[in-house]
């Protein structure tokens, strides 16, 4: 963890995402460009909302700075720089005073293949956790579900969506049960980090024609949680079961991260 002024932040070529952490009304008056808001009091069950672990990570905030950087630091999954520098003294010509920025992103598979679903269509995430892919494809004009078992999953769903002025029907419910899904009625349907064998037929039947799967889990090999055989993809099994049910569009394994090894595909419904 390292100290960095405001200056040199500004001056980058590469600027580190920038986590102002006072509260919203302070943030609101004037912040650095490009900055995200999460309030010093509401880090914890506002995790999600930060980058992706490895990823450069700049703590501002005046005096709240270096608790925060220091409570993010023992968390060990970011490169953190900070700076306890007042606002008073950011230079005031830079400041901004739009809406927070998104500091979280989405699944990189679907961040690199969401231009394939329907335009504006209804999408349904399954298991969709704390809803940064459900929200990210909300903020692009899509009609998007959310299903969970678990309630705090899908209140912070819903509440990222509310701070972004979106909206996600977000439920809790089973999704492995068999009434799940729909049949035929989807444009979209997204999968990330779940695996339910007897689930694989139906995604499939739950596709309106055109409609497009994109699919993310577990292969064998990941070396972190999870690690029971049931939860794990065998290699080619992704792509063996839908090339006969779907027309496959992109299908990889390997390497998402270090110790995660993942299968993805992406496979759409074929017109009638």
């Amino acid at each position: 963890m390292r100290r960095l002024g405001v200056r040199d932040w500004l001056a980058a070529t590469h600027r580190p995402a920038c986590l102002d952490l006072r509260p919203a009304e302070d943030f609101a008056r004037g912040h650095l460009p490009g900055a995200g808001n999460v309030p010093l009091d509401e880090i914890d069950a506002r995790i999600h909302e930060l980058p992706r672990r490895g990823a450069e990570l700049f703590v501002v905030g005046g005096e709240l700075a270096a608790e925060g950087a220091h409570r993010l630091q023992r968390r060990a999954r970011w490169s953190l720089a900070w700076t306890d520098e007042p606002p008073a003294d950011w230079p005031a010509d830079a400041l901004d005073l739009g809406a927070a920025s998104p500091l979280w992103s989405p699944s990189p598979w679907l961040a690199e293949h969401w231009q394939l679903l329907p335009a504006g269509g209804r999408v349904l995430d399954l298991a969709m956790g704390s809803g940064r892919n459900a929200v990210w494809l909300a903020l692009r004009g899509f009609r998007v579900e959310g299903e969970d078992i678990l309630p705090e999953a899908v209140a912070f769903a819903r509440g990222l969506a509310a701070r972004h002025g979106v909206d996600l029907d977000a439920r809790v419910g089973d999704v492995t049960r068999p009434d799940a899904l729909p049949r035929a009625a989807l444009d979209g349907l997204l999968v990330f980090n779940f695996l339910h064998r007897p689930l694989l037929p139906r995604l499939a039947d739950a596709l309106a024609p055109g409609g497009v799967l994109i699919y993310e889990s577990f292969l064998q090999g990941h070396r972190g949680k999870p690690r029971r055989p049931q939860w794990l993809l065998e290699p080619l099994e992704l792509q063996r079961h839908y090339e006969d049910l779907l027309e496959i569009v992109a299908y990889r394994e390997g390497e998402r991260e270090p110790a995660a090894r993942t299968a993805s595909l992406v496979a759409r419904r074929r017109p009638r």
